[in-house]
């Protein structure tokens, strides 16, 4: 590995004066390890008592930069890390000429802005430089190497900083790296003394954004999510749509929601500032039940009104192909997504709509054509692979792995926690398919981003990939439920882009506290670890009592029999969801009085609102056992104070009741849920996930009523009344 010039110097320079220097002030850091410390330094016993000078000669210059160390922590890791005595105090440096990278000068000047004050003395440097003006997105057959497209070498001494490059990409990276290594506090933020050299251990690191399902982010929203990506080192951004884009020859399919072709040229310009490329995740066989519904269309899918197309009707292929030619002429990017998951009508309806063609010659000539046409346009293709997944393609007919389209990527996807991935991909590696491995932030049917399963699932499916020489991955996020806002999720984002980058696996046990020190004042810094931790646990404690998908357990009727056996052993798991979750709100009310409005309030409001749902959740079935319990605990034939006490005070009082808090609270939820939709969505759909909330309510009102309606003539020596008798009223 080459070291830039000036980089050089600066090593040459501290090796030399390593010898001058006391045993105590020349310890070498490498991210984590101090000497004592370090993997592969010489024995215990040698460390102790050798001299610095020997020290040096043993120990390498470089290591791999893992672990904890007394300096502010990076993510991603980077490569090789070195830190010597001495800070160069932030406010000094000099900012390079703007003439050649307009918006990289304005990163810097964002972050000297951010950290100083206007009668700064700058005296330092803060020299740019890079080999060459191309590369600045990726291409279709990137590499990872310490001399990559990406890689850069950043150095802080006391005659200033430097940051080398092969592209301006690199040097984007290098100020993100040279943005975390600030420390110290206001009038006094330093850059520790470093050396750094670092490079992506994937070329290829993707967010997926599901554009669809559920709500439909706005632009300032995806620009919001690309300023993150961007800080955390990710380099494509998969934009999923169906048929929400305005396409030229389809009015039946416009929605207010519909994205603009501008819409999209803003949001390609917006990434591309960012080293981002956007690229278009299209559906050109499943998932076209919005096109089938229209009469119009509705006998070209392979099931009338269903949501899968018919590849043998010539009519769809016309417009597919369409549609793929205006993809390709709207989105620059040399990737293409054809979609291709999910085909569930295959089987069922799919071959004896073709004519009685083979599902999986259906499927295979299908994709091949669409590929030939992506190829044709220049651009390279992906398509999703269902292993274990989906509608089990891959699983059931193994054969396509050797027909599939030589240039096409595919992208195994799987999204649970698994402990071994390896058996996904063993079909591709073994047919030389290149991949993209595909993993998921599941907070699409969870009431809150389930990060364990989240965690889980990146890192072992990574590490499969890796095994499997994948080209990098895809960390994606639906909206199945139509209910998840995924500001909630940023962290999960986040933390697929730095698993990606970095060659060691991320330390999930400082994850949060290390993302929201990047993120946040210190003081707010700890609330909102702790938040996010306490938000872990809560879901997880639902999911574990009520079942997966807790987006949709929390809508169950809780009196339903089945379930109220499920639920009522397990009482104290309930109470322990509720105290967590309302520890991470009371964490995060008082995280957002120590941040500035302009911080990232948007973040808190939107996790203040997870730990909400989560403690209504928690408190609708604790209180659907302790309301059965009431019932269960009147005599044969009660008095009419056992009646007052029980039924109607306990349960079903106007106000300070189990019923009156659950209606009143899931009153209070839609409005705070549709407040925080607008601010992150466009309205479309709002209206569907309000009925939920309204149905909701109306259940605990209804209940509430029929409670009253059985006890209002109660009289004593009467037969006690029962739940059921409460649930029957109509």
């Amino acid at each position: 590995m080459q070291n830039s010039p000036g980089l050089s110097n600066t090593m040459d320079a501290v090796a030399l004066s390593v010898q001058n220097t006391s045993a105590a002030t020349c310890r070498i850091l490498h991210r984590g390890y101090p000497a004592k410390k370090m993997p592969n330094s010489p024995s215990r016993s040698l460390r102790r008592f050798a001299p610095c000078a020997l020290i040096a000669l043993i120990l390498p210059v470089w290591a791999p930069a893992q672990g904890n160390t007394p300096h502010t922590a990076l993510l991603p890791r980077v490569q090789q890390l070195r830190y010597t005595e001495g800070a160069l105090p932030l406010c000094s440096l000099v900012l390079p000429s703007s003439a050649s990278d307009d918006f990289l000068h304005e990163e810097l000047q964002r972050i000297l802005n951010q950290h100083c004050d206007a009668k700064r003395n700058p005296s330092k440097p803060l020299l740019l430089t890079r080999d060459t003006d191309e590369g600045q997105l990726p291409g279709t057959n990137d590499i990872s190497s310490s001399d990559s497209r990406e890689s850069y070498r950043l150095s802080v001494g006391a005659a200033g900083v430097k940051l080398h490059a092969r592209t301006t990409a690199g040097l984007f990276y290098a100020v993100q790296t040279l943005r975390q290594l600030i420390e110290g506090s206001p009038n006094s933020y330093t850059l520790p003394f470093v050396e750094i050299a670092d490079w992506p251990s994937m070329p290829y690191r993707g967010f997926m954004m599901d554009m669809s399902h559920g709500a439909i982010l706005t632009v300032a929203e995806v620009e919001k999510q690309l300023d993150l990506l961007a800080e955390f080192k990710a380099n494509q951004y998969y934009f999923y749509v169906e048929t929400d884009l305005d396409l030229d020859g389809y009015p039946l399919l416009h929605k207010d929601s519909n994205w603009s072709k501008q819409d999209i040229r803003t949001i390609v310009d917006y990434a591309r500032q960012r080293h981002i490329d956007v690229i278009p995740c299209v559906e050109l066989y499943g998932h076209l039940h919005d096109l089938f519904r229209l009469e119009r269309y509705s006998d070209m899918a392979a099931l009338s009104h269903g949501g899968e197309a018919n590849p043998a009707d010539p009519r769809i292929q016309k417009i597919l192909e369409d549609w793929l030619r205006q993809y390709a002429a709207l989105f620059p990017s040399p990737w293409l997504h054809l979609g291709f998951d999910e085909p569930f009508e295959l089987e069922r309806a799919g071959s004896k709509a073709a004519g009685g063609i083979a599902p999986d010659v259906l499927w295979l000539q299908h994709l091949q054509r669409m590929a030939r046409i992506a190829s044709s346009l220049g651009k390279r293709p992906l398509f999703w692979a269902d292993i274990d997944e989906g509608a089990y393609i891959f699983n059931k007919y193994p054969g396509l792995a050797a027909g599939l389209p030589k240039n096409a990527i595919a992208a195994p996807w799987f999204y649970d926690a698994r402990p071994d991935y390896s058996n996904l991909l063993d079909l591709f590696a073994t047919n030389h398919v290149p991949i993209l491995v595909a993993t998921g932030v599941s907070d699409w049917d969870n009431i809150a981003p389930d990060f364990d399963s989240t965690f889980t699932n990146i890192d072992g499916f990574l590490a499969a990939g890796r095994k499997a020489n994948a080209l990098g991955m895809m960390n994606t996020v639906w909206s199945d439920s139509a209910l998840a806002l995924h500001r909630e999720a940023l962290s999960a984002v986040a933390y697929g882009a730095v698993a990606a980058w970095q060659s060691s696996p991320t330390d999930r046990t400082h994850f949060f506290a290390d993302y929201t020190h990047l993120r946040y004042a210190p003081a707010a810094a700890e609330k909102v670890s702790a938040a996010l931790t306490s938000i872990a646990q809560a879901q997880t404690l639902l999911r574990q009592t009520l079942g997966s998908e807790t987006s949709f357990r929390m809508w169950d009727d809780p009196f339903e029999s089945h379930r109220l056996a499920r639920i009522t052993p397990h009482a104290q798991e309930l109470h322990a969801a509720r105290l967590a979750a309302e520890q991470a709100q009371s964490e995060l009310l008082e995280a957002k009085q120590m941040v500035a409005p302009q911080s990232n309030n948007d973040e808190l409001d939107s996790l203040i609102l997870a730990t909400k749902m989560l403690d209504y959740t928690g408190m609708k079935f604790l209180y659907a056992i302790e309301i059965a319990a009431n019932f269960n605990a009147l005599p044969e034939h009660p008095s009419t104070a056992d009646i007052s006490y029980l039924l109607k005070r306990e349960t079903s009082s106007r106000n300070h009741s189990r019923a009156g808090d659950l209606m009143d609270t899931a009153g209070e939820l839609e409005q705070v849920y549709s407040n925080e939709w607008l601010k992150q969505y466009k309205p479309y759909r709002l209206s569907t996930a309000q009925a939920r909330w309204r149905a909701e309510q109306e259940y605990w009102r209804h209940f509430q009523a029929s409670v009253w309606t059985v006890t209002q003539n109660f009289k004593e020596k009467d037969a006690r009344p029962t739940l059921e008798e409460v649930l029957a009223v109509r």
